[in-house]
């Protein structure tokens, strides 16, 4: 493959160190599959657990078109007709805030980042107190947006209605990219989730991206579209496209070890570390620019509610690297949580208890 591959553009000034990167990961992987049950557990309960890699800094968790969402579940969904809601529930939402509150229950630190406006804006910043998140927000002109689930309780069928977000002016954008700035620390584990809101350029997560691997931090990608393919060439630590972006991107079927390996390599050209592919209920695939691949199955469980499990999923491997986990042991945390947040009916809700349970009988095959 040529340098760039399928992104264009030839390699980049934030490849460098690249090298180095590599060479901490492969000693952080010495002894992946010793201990994995008893490792994943001491984790979840707090018990300590530390290596020579742990970063003991909050993981700051991007959230930068956050949400209220809202649950409205009705005895049967019909278009066209009035509906009387019998029950409500409300969140902090979007994609950030899910992996910044699974994140918390998992029992790191968390600092959520973001824009929020308005009287929206207001109570997501009393919801995140509430549950122990730290927050850096940029206050804008713009309402935080509202985004709809829509649950028919006669097939347990949901239909989402999501409102884009607010437009952020310029000057709103520069003071985040400042905050982002300032957070950048080195070996501090950072997450970049969800839609971008309106005003910000598609390269904007890539500019983020950038600050943070200069100055030592690590950013988990888990976006689409341009700002994915644009993300990607910053090098983050770790990306997590789904089944249908690897096929967009490389023509191939993600289950074929090859084409995995091979894109893993390609990508290993910008700096990322570990490619996740997310193969929904069949679990994910991932592999290095080394060739290192694995696969991650969940056990079977009784789904209530799938929506949030990819968030709770970045939650789990985050908490995981942050912590000094190996791959295997960090694909077996993150495939755990989102497991657990699908046994529950929340959106981003994970019980500690369930994913240290689903943990063990997780699958990892190499």
């Amino acid at each position: 493959m040529n340098d760039g591959g399928r992104f264009g553009g030839g390699s980049r000034e934030a490849l460098s160190g690249a090298a180095a990167e590599a060479g901490r990961d492969a000693g952080a992987g010495a002894g992946a599959g010793a201990g994995t049950g008893a490792t994943v557990g001491s984790l979840l309960k707090g018990s300590g657990f530390s290596a020579a890699s742990a970063s003991s800094l909050p993981i700051v968790c991007g959230a930068l078109n956050p949400a209220i969402d809202k649950r409205l579940h009705v005895e049967r969904l019909r278009l066209g007709e009035v509906h009387r809601v019998t029950r409500l529930e409300a969140t902090a939402g979007g994609k950030g805030l899910n992996v910044a509150r699974v994140a918390r229950s998992l029992g790191a630190p968390v600092l959520a980042a973001g824009f929020a406006g308005g009287s929206n804006g207001d109570w997501l910043r009393g919801r995140l107190e509430a549950a122990g998140i730290g927050q850096r927000w940029i206050a804008i002109e713009g309402e935080t947006r509202i985004c709809l689930n829509l649950i028919d309780d006669a097939d347990g069928t949901s239909t989402e209605v999501l409102e884009p977000g607010p437009d952020i002016a310029a000057s709103e954008a520069e003071a985040f990219a400042d905050a982002w700035r300032e957070l950048c620390e080195p070996g501090r584990w950072m997450t970049l989730s969800g839609s971008l809101p309106r005003g910000l350029g598609d390269d904007y997560y890539a500019r983020l991206i950038d600050m943070a691997r200069e100055r030592g931090a690590h950013v988990v990608l888990d976006t689409s579209g341009n700002a994915l393919k644009l993300g990607v060439q910053a090098g983050p630590h770790a990306v997590k496209p789904n089944e249908d972006e690897f096929r967009q991107w490389t023509g191939a079927d993600p289950r074929d070890e090859r084409a995995v390996r091979l894109f893993a390599a390609e990508l290993g050209r910008f700096g990322v570390r570990t490619l996740i592919v997310s193969l929904g209920r069949d679990g994910c695939i991932a592999a290095t620019p080394e060739g290192e691949l694995w696969r991650a199955i969940p056990p079977a469980i009784q789904a209530a509610n799938a929506v949030g499990s990819g968030d709770s999923f970045v939650a789990g491997w985050t908490v995981a690297r942050s912590r000094g986990l190996a791959v295997p042991d960090a694909l077996r945390l993150a495939t755990a949580a989102g497991a657990a947040n699908a046994m529950s009916p929340g959106t981003g809700a994970v019980d500690p208890a369930d994913a240290a349970e689903l943990a063990g009988r997780v699958r990892i095959s190499t």
